[in-house]
Parts: C-alpha cells; structure tokens; sequence
C-alpha cells in the first residue's frame, strides 16, 4: 500500500502575534492531497500565554510527531530546519505608530551624527586639509588661504560613495542587491537564532527532542 507522503520545510525563526501556534505558522506544508495539506497545516502544536511575550525552541521532530499522531499512515519529509525559533508577542504589547516612529527617528539621528562624528575624527586624525592643501599647491603652483574645490568634490564624492556602498540613495535602491547592512543583519540574526537553539539544548528546554 502506498502511504501519502507529506513534505514539510521549517523556517528558521517565526515571530507569531496569535497565542496558538500552528504548522503552517511555523513551517510550509505540501502533500499532492490537498484536504491532509490542510489538516496538517492547521495542526496546533502550541499555545502560548496570551498576555506574556514569549519564546520557545522547537525541533522539527515534535512536528513529525504530531503529524505521525493524526494521520499515522503517512510518510513526512522535512526539507527544512531541523530547529525553530518561535517568538510571541501579544498584539497589545505592540509598539504604537507614534512611538514606533520616535523610535526610528532617534535611530536615524544617532547613526548620523555618529557617522558625521567619525568622518571628522579621521579627517582631523590625518589632517585632510594639510593634504588638500599640498595637494593644491602641487597641481596649481598657488598656496591656498583657505577652503579650495578639493573640499568641493571631496564632500560630494564622499557622499556619492556613501549612497553607493549602502546601495541605496533616498527613496529607492540603485541595485536589487541587498545593502551590506541587511547582510549584516541577516549574519546577526542567523547567529542570534543559533545561540537560542544551543542554549536551549545545552539546558534540555528544546521542545520535541
């Protein structure tokens, strides 16, 4: 007899705003019938507290097993994550627009003039207008007195090389690569996700193993 086969893929980290977590939250499902692709995907494999923000490590054998438990005659395949970060947050917790939005602002202004403050410290460090200056003077045989078009175009290609390492100028991307700072991000969550799971294997607090 040939048992259905139902392929399911984790994902690596979930944040969920529903208490009741189910497998289609947490990890896609595909099986050729359609009506066991939907019983597993609404198969409920946890429940948080509504009122608390939470977080849970999951393994994909508890979702196996689940599975296993309301259809026993079936084969599962995972072709994901063999670990899972599920976080929860209640919708009442969330941050309002407002605040959100105060938020980011003093995100944006520490991280200018923060950069602002890092260019000057490395201009005065190498004292760029000393070398601007013999710069001039080499090329037009004049000393200069004060600020010169090389401070000009300096700016202006300093900014130009920003916009373009961040691949990104206002309103929209310069290419459809990701921006070194979302490669970044992606790295520290990875590496975030990954300590979760140790840890909580290390503490035997990993669900389903």
């Amino acid at each position: 007899m040939k048992y259905p086969v139902i392929y399911i893929k984790a994902e690596e980290a979930t944040f969920l705003t529903s208490a009741r977590v189910r497998i289609c939250d947490v990890a896609s499902v595909y099986c050729r019938d359609r009506k066991t692709e939907k019983l597993v995907g609404d198969c409920c494999i946890y429940r948080f507290d509504e009122d608390k923000e939470a977080r849970i490590i999951v393994s994909v054998l508890m979702l196996i097993r689940e599975i296993e438990q309301i259809l026993p005659n079936v084969r599962v395949i995972s072709i994901g994550e063999q670990d899972m970060v599920i976080s929860y947050k209640p919708e009442s917790m969330k941050l309002k627009p407002w605040l959100l939005k105060t938020k980011i602002l003093l995100i944006c202004l520490t991280c200018f003039f923060g950069t602002g403050v890092s260019i000057m410290e490395y201009n005065n460090d190498v004292d760029i207008s000393k070398i601007f200056a013999q710069l001039y003077e080499t090329f037009t045989g004049v000393k200069p007195n004060g600020p010169t078009f090389i401070e000009l175009f300096y700016s202006i290609g300093l900014t130009l090389g920003i916009f373009l390492f961040f691949n990104h100028i206002p309103g929209k991307r310069v290419t459809d690569e990701p921006t070194p700072i979302q490669v970044q991000m992606r790295l520290y969550e990875k590496d975030v996700n990954q300590t979760f799971v140790t840890d909580a294997g290390r503490k035997g607090k990993e669900m389903g193993e």
